[in-house]
């Protein structure tokens, strides 16, 4: 027992002693005064062991606190531990590092193949077993073209394309040209040698096309490689219309195509326009129209006088005009595997002259179209039917002497001609695919009725692909 639970007892003892002396002695038995002393002990007892109580709570919060102090103190310097060991980390990882400046000419960088330009190959073969009246001729097996295509930015605003078609027995300078981007608010200005943007496909290469062959009227109207002049090209993006998107291209190119200015000695230029009109119908569907119109001149005339050939140096105008609309429905959850298009084009010309048979003024008028409906059967397979109208010009003297109008005027009564093109293309990969396809042409007064059955291969290497243009 402590020196101070001593105290306390003895206190207490003394305490009672004297309660029980200063109780009066008269009318208290001796019952009562115990039962007093008794009293007094519990309510000290009870006193005691509250404070007893107190005591321990206060010494256990202290116990607390104290623990959470030395828990703290020792996190603090685990923290300063873990930061200390990162820096000397972090101190050795620099100092084994070559500075910058130490190896900036180690590699030398002599090829600079970054700043070569990308080139892909397009490989084109044709095999076609095909009956023409009175001709012997019923197998061609033809290496159409080998493309070579170049592409590059020359800098962030201008970017570089070029094409270079290797034939069987020539080559050739297909397009080269630069685009400027953001020459002038939503403009583009091209510059060089390029396919025109005359209706859609005339803009393709004829490897990047859904068919075997480029359609009859276009053939015929814009001639067999299509329209592809040096000039310039102006591409206006107009912005929206409500719900359409719009687009005009303004195209100044020196007047060379053998078929609409082959009498234009002058040098001319030609000026060229197509507005393009494109909507979004809905998520699954999109539809476009676009409309063309072209004016250039022809300067030099043959004209047959007395059996003798006269040239005449006189100014004449020569228009072309085209209509183009393209459907497509394609489910976007499904697009690799479904889709149907509709594209019809129409073609026309109006080539002002001077009569071979006589000189005097006259003009030929030429028109003809397609349609294409295509569906995508599959991942792979794709097929598609193609129907095709021309109708030239009838004159007389479009045979006259050694001078020949066709294909844009012959000579016999309401001339015209029709083709149908039935065709079924396998995607072996996105790098390889095959064609067959047949062809089925005749007409009236437009030569003799052919019959063909194309097997195509097309295939390419490179970034590109088969980009179409």
């Amino acid at each position: 027992m402590s020196k101070n639970h001593l105290k306390f007892q003895t206190a207490i003892f003394l305490i009672c002693l004297t309660t029980i002396i200063s109780i009066p002695a008269y009318g208290v038995t001796v019952e009562d005064r115990l039962a007093i002393l008794e009293k007094n002990m519990a309510d000290m007892q009870k006193a005691y062991e509250q404070q007893i109580d107190s005591l321990k709570s206060e010494i256990s919060k202290l116990r607390e606190q104290s623990n959470m102090t030395d828990n703290s103190a020792n996190s603090e310097e685990q923290e300063l531990a873990d930061l200390k060991k990162q820096a000397q980390q972090l101190t050795a990882s620099k100092e084994s590092q070559t500075p910058p400046e130490k190896r900036e000419f180690e590699a030398g960088n002599l090829g600079l193949q970054s700043e070569n330009p990308e080139i892909s190959v397009v490989g084109d073969f044709l095999w076609k077993l095909q009956s023409i009246d009175k001709q012997r001729n019923n197998s061609d097996a033809l290496f159409r073209i080998l493309g070579v295509h170049y592409e590059s930015y020359l800098d962030p605003y201008t970017k570089f394309k070029g094409t270079a078609p290797v034939l069987e027995n020539d080559s050739m300078l297909g397009e080269a040209y630069i685009t400027r981007f953001g020459a002038g608010k939503n403009l583009n200005i091209t510059l060089g040698r390029f396919r025109q943007q005359f209706g859609v496909i005339n803009r393709w290469h004829q490897a990047g096309l859904d068919f075997a062959e480029f359609p009859l009227a276009m053939r015929r109207v814009l001639g067999d490689g299509g329209l592809n002049q040096n000039g310039v090209s102006f591409d206006w993006q107009l912005g929206n219309a409500g719900k359409e998107t719009q687009e005009l291209t303004l195209q100044l190119t020196e007047a060379s195509n053998p078929r609409l200015f082959g009498a234009n000695t002058k040098g001319l230029p030609a000026v060229m326009a197509h507005f393009k009109s494109f909507r979004d119908i809905d998520v699954n569907r999109y539809r476009e129209i676009g409309i063309t119109a072209m004016a250039g001149a022809n300067d030099n005339w043959n004209v047959n006088q007395a059996g003798k050939v006269v040239q005449f140096d006189e100014t004449r105008p020569t228009y072309a005009f085209g209509l183009d609309y393209t459907y497509l429905w394609e489910p976007a959850d499904n697009m690799r595997y479904r889709n149907f298009l509709w594209r019809t084009e129409l073609y026309g010309t109006r080539k002002e002259i001077l009569r071979p048979d006589n000189g005097k003024k006259d003009a030929l008028t030429a028109f003809g179209g397609y349609t294409n409906l295509q569906w995508k059967l599959n991942r792979e397979f794709e097929t598609g039917i193609r129907l095709d109208y021309f109708q030239p010009d009838s004159k007389d003297y479009a045979v006259s002497g050694n001078l020949n109008l066709a294909p844009l005027a012959l000579a016999g009564d309401d001339p015209s001609e029709w083709q149908v093109c039935p065709y079924i293309t396998w995607y072996q990969s996105p790098w390889v695919h095959y064609r067959l396809e047949f062809d089925y042409r005749a007409g009236h007064n437009f030569g003799p009725d052919e019959k063909r059955l194309i097997l195509q291969c097309v295939w390419a290497a490179g970034p590109h692909k088969h980009e179409r243009y």
